[in-house]
């Protein structure tokens, strides 16, 4: 039995060890719990433990299998795509559901805090078949919140489609506190990936426009390539907008401080720093909206300032910044422009000003990384610094009835709901909202993970994981010990071939998009009339084959196809859950044909939808790039 035993818990952590090596090695370190196994009436292993002077169960003495199904019972592999598993018990009800969501499309998560019961129980119990799958996570108290998100990032998009949560009895009578903080860090995993796809959902029609948009920048433009590794081994300050800023910006006055660090403004304090008379080397730029080109209104020259924008930021913040502009890598634009498209060292893309000007900080090679104005809250009950540029779109509306103080507090309790109360870096209570925790886990997960030293010099705010606390003085005076480098200086000017092939690539991803649009018109009938006559094998391989022909035009688009499909997420959100429902029911093959119909006519409904947006949307670049073009080349010629 002891042989047996040893062989059972070897198999088991060689499969675990393929994907989690080091819960493996814990595992093996581990003492084994004492446990009193015996055959249940049903044949399988059951097994019980003393706990408080009394016997508890890990499994059913009767029918463990029963029982497992019992526990599954509210977990529906058609609604749900992940499960978490909150104790491990003997894990036969784990076994169970990794049998059902055995895809690609699904996520199991298994939570045990007592790591001598889990080797106990691997000991005895083959587990191989599901351990060391890829959408498998096992997991202990060592797993904390960036962990967690590391780990389970690639599947936001499927525990957002359903996500049941199921507590083995017996480890919440063990384990309770544990049970529920884990709990607690799968909510909240939960809510930042269902706000990553929500915003996905709302913006995809805005970030296609805005990139589009922005073709002449990235097509005939600057890009990053030059600033890559340029500031390496020196400090960086990356300056937030945050509450706190007023309690250190001040330092970054001083000459002699200020030329031994690289300074990287979000477009929020580009207007505080200016009116201090600190001139930063970079402001970063991302945001989808107009009224972000405010932010530059008045700023005077800022020859010696460089703006380092998203291809993804609105149009308009790129046309105000009086100064030097360059764009990062995107994905989407290199598809754009195909055959035309520059190599571009990428820069990681920001999900706020703030990620972005820590990940240029990364991308110029600077360490350590000092962040300020970082509070993720709102400390003393404020939302920005004195002095933001937010507070000069507010102007027009203070009043002695209405003062500045007000307005921050009521865009702090507008969505009040979302609001909840924690501990600052100090141990003082703090509000903060689901968003800014959204950020703070964003920050926590890329910081778990950088090979550069974050110092967190904030001095206020929320404790950020990961990061160092400390003075921004203390952290000047430790690191900012020589002058930084000259940063290299883009152009303003565009390259006039370039722009001209611009012009040229939007003429042809129209007509493009215009011949998806009528191939998917003409594939909807088609696909309603194989549904008509699905049992007619003869007529239903007729209109397989022009079904077949339409798909091969389209596939010779394949670039623009991808480019619209952009603009269709909604449908690729729906497609996604219907291909769920098909997989995970038991039906004939012509229910299945009928309903792999039905999801396809949908899908073309929704492309279809998506490629009229997309045709206003190139329609509107053309204009905008082809004046771009004739003005430059104006420009050139009067030179």
């Amino acid at each position: 039995m002891m042989a047996n035993s040893t062989d059972i818990l070897r198999a088991n952590l060689k499969q675990l060890a393929i994907t989690e090596p080091e819960m493996a090695k814990r595992i093996e370190d581990a003492a084994p719990m004492e446990l009193t196994w015996a055959a249940s009436k049903a044949g399988p292993l059951t097994a019980t433990l003393e706990h408080q002077g009394r016997k508890l169960s890990l499994a059913s003495r009767f029918d463990p299998m029963a029982e497992a199904e019992k526990l599954n019972s509210q977990l529906d592999p058609t609604k749900h795509a992940a499960a978490v598993f909150l104790g491990m018990g003997l894990g036969y009800h784990v076994a169970k559901a990794a049998e059902e969501l055995n895809d690609n499309r699904s996520l199991i998560i298994v939570f045990e805090p007592n790591l001598s019961l889990l080797k106990a129980v691997l000991s005895h119990v083959d587990h191989t078949a599901w351990l060391g799958r890829h959408n498998v996570l096992l997991a202990d108290t060592t797993m904390d919140r960036s962990g967690l998100l590391g780990r389970i990032e690639g599947f936001g998009s499927i525990m957002t489609q359903g996500t049941q949560l199921i507590t083995h009895p017996t480890t919440r009578q063990l384990d309770s506190t544990a049970i529920h903080e884990f709990g607690g860090l799968v909510t909240d995993a939960l809510a930042f990936f269902r706000t990553n796809v929500a915003t996905a959902l709302v913006n995809s029609s805005r970030t296609v426009r805005n990139n589009t948009m922005n073709l002449a920048y990235y097509g005939a433009g600057p890009n990053t390539n030059e600033l890559y590794l340029a500031a390496e081994g020196y400090p960086a300050v990356c300056v937030g907008a945050g509450p706190s800023l007023a309690k250190n910006i001040d330092l970054l006055t001083n000459p002699d401080i200020r030329k031994n660090v690289i300074v990287i403004s979000a477009q929020t304090t580009l207007k505080p720093l200016l009116a201090r008379g600190v001139r930063p080397d970079f402001v970063t730029a991302l945001d989808y909206h107009a009224i972000s080109s405010r932010f530059y209104e008045g700023i005077g020259n800022v020859d010696d300032i460089t703006l380092v924008a998203e291809a993804k930021a609105n149009a308009s913040i790129l046309d105000s910044f009086p100064g030097p502009v360059r764009v990062t890598q995107s994905n989407y634009m290199d598809r754009m422009l195909g055959e035309d498209a520059r190599p571009i060292t990428p820069v990681k893309a920001g999900a706020t000003v703030a990620h972005l000007s820590v990940y240029l900080a990364q991308y110029l090679g600077c360490d350590p990384i000092m962040l300020i104005g970082q509070d993720l809250g709102f400390s003393d009950g404020l939302y920005y610094c004195p002095g933001t540029a937010i507070h000069d779109v507010w102007a027009t509306e203070l009043n002695s009835f209405n003062t500045l103080e007000m307005m921050e507090w009521q865009r702090i309790v507008r969505h009040r709901g979302l609001l909840s109360r924690q501990d600052d870096m100090y141990g003082k209570p703090i509000f903060t909202d689901e968003q800014m925790v959204t950020y703070l886990k964003q920050f926590e997960r890329d910081f778990a993970k950088s090979p550069q030293q974050i110092l967190d010099c904030t001095e206020g705010g929320l404790l950020i994981a990961n990061t160092t606390p400390m003075t921004l003085a203390d952290a000047l005076d430790a690191y900012a010990t020589k002058p930084v480098p000259r940063m290299p200086m883009a152009s303003r000017d565009f390259d006039t071939n370039r722009l001209a092939k611009m012009v040229k690539l939007l003429e042809r991803r129209l007509a493009e998009v215009e011949e998806i649009r009528s191939l998917s018109q003409r594939t909807v009938p088609l696909l309603e009339a194989m549904k008509k006559h699905q049992r007619n094998y003869a007529k239903a391989c007729e209109i397989h084959d022009k079904i077949e022909k339409n798909k091969k035009k389209v596939d010779m688009l394949e670039d623009t196809f991808t480019l619209v499909n952009e603009l269709n997420t909604i449908g690729a959100f729906k497609r996604a859950r219907a291909d769920r429902a098909i997989h995970h029911q038991e039906m004939d093959q012509y229910e299945v044909q009928r309903r792999q119909i039905d999801r396809d006519i949908e899908n073309l409904e929704w492309l279809i939808q998506a490629c009229d947006e997309g045709l206003q949307i190139f329609r509107d670049a053309l204009k905008r790039t082809r004046d771009l073009y004739k003005q430059h080349r104006k420009e050139k010629t009067r030179v």
